[in-house]
């Protein structure tokens, strides 16, 4: 009887490789479900991700940093336009009185222009002239031109200065709200004045 082999065979080459192979690791949740979205949903996903992203970065650098320039911007153009107006009565009214309001408030005007364009220099905004000039208004100029002819340029001017000066505080009054601790001393300086203006017995 011949003696029985009872060596193990070798295993062939490669046959138990895939047992040393990291087995693949199972797809994490968010793979599983945007498998089935298609190439495109993906892509405009992806996309909407990176804008939520660079929305939140703005928000944390410059999301403290408030300004209201268009409103100083505005307060400014109509107090530039008040004055202007201001100016025409002093050189083209007779009486005294109405020269001597429309002087004081072209001073008063022109002040709070300067004072607020100084602030936003300060702020490294410069106002150029065209947005100084957004409320410039040659209408006006027509009318007290037609006042004078008809002999009641005073009254014209007043209401003038009336209407304009309340919806100019208004403003003020607005911007307020949104402007920083050094603009807001400006505008309520510049509100009481105005206020103190509209007293005036030729405004009542």
């Amino acid at each position: 009887m011949p003696p029985q082999n009872t060596q193990v065979p070798a295993p062939a080459p490669g046959q138990f490789e895939f047992m040393l192979k990291d087995q693949p690791k199972p797809p994490g949740r968010l793979a599983s479900f945007l498998a089935w979205m298609p190439r495109p949903a993906k892509i405009i996903l992806a996309a909407v991700g990176i804008l939520f992203i660079l929305v939140i970065f703005y928000s944390l650098f410059f999301g403290g940093k408030t300004t209201n320039t268009d409103q100083l911007t505005s307060i400014m153009a109509r107090a530039q336009e008040i004055a202007r107006v201001s100016v025409l009565a002093q050189q083209q009214s007779t009486n005294a009185n109405t020269k001597d309001l429309a002087t004081t408030a072209e001073t008063t005007l022109s002040s709070q222009k300067g004072q607020l364009q100084t602030y936003l220099l300060d702020q490294k905004v410069k106002v150029g002239a065209k947005a100084l000039a957004a409320r410039l208004n040659k209408d006006t100029d027509k009318q007290l031109a037609a006042a004078l002819q008809n002999n009641n340029y005073d009254q014209t001017y007043f209401t003038y200065l009336k209407t304009n000066l309340a919806s100019y505080r208004d403003a003020l009054n607005i911007a307020y709200k949104d402007a920083g601790k050094n603009a807001q001393a400006i505008l309520n300086s510049a509100y009481q004045s105005v206020q103190t203006l509209l007293t005036a017995p030729a405004l009542k």
